[in-house]
């Protein structure tokens, strides 16, 4: 396997990761904040709230799903996709060392979740930057 079939298989695995946790979002919009280490989410949570939540999931399940979807099918305008989504993981860690720096937000989970968030946009970003695809026997071969 070339390293531009690789990079696009763990994009994928990326994507997967990415589309699990939207689902968890989706399924269970109350629990973020207790999980987050905020304060415990309300027997009965505001329904604007489980709102957001929910569409917080759909979201991430939907994107993801669609790049994983064009690295699978047209692998050039998915890692474009993929290379958008990891700008939004890398955001995501940008504001939370953000956090980490003014709010003194150092606990063990803000910085394993950084770790997370740069992993994941390091993964996604991996096909964007590859050299190309090495086609053999048709336009849907790599190697």
């Amino acid at each position: 396997m070339s390293s531009y079939g690789l990079s696009l298989v763990l994009a994928v695995v990326a994507c997967v990761i990415g589309g699990v946790l939207g689902g968890l979002a989706l399924a269970r919009p109350g629990s973020a904040p207790g999980l987050a280490g905020g304060d415990a989410p309300p027997s009965a949570p505001d329904a604007g709230a489980l709102a957001q939540g929910r569409a917080f999931g759909g979201l991430l399940i939907l994107s993801h799903a669609t790049a994983a979807l064009f690295l699978g099918y047209q692998s050039s305008v998915g890692a474009a996709m993929a290379f958008a989504l990891a700008m939004a993981w890398l955001g995501a860690a940008l504001g939370r060392t953000a956090s980490l720096l003014i709010d003194k937000a150092g606990g063990r989970l803000n910085l394993s979740n950084l770790a997370f968030e740069v992993l994941i946009a390091a993964t996604l970003s991996l096909p964007f930057f590859n050299a190309g695809r090495l086609v053999v026997r048709g336009s849907g071969m790599l190697v």
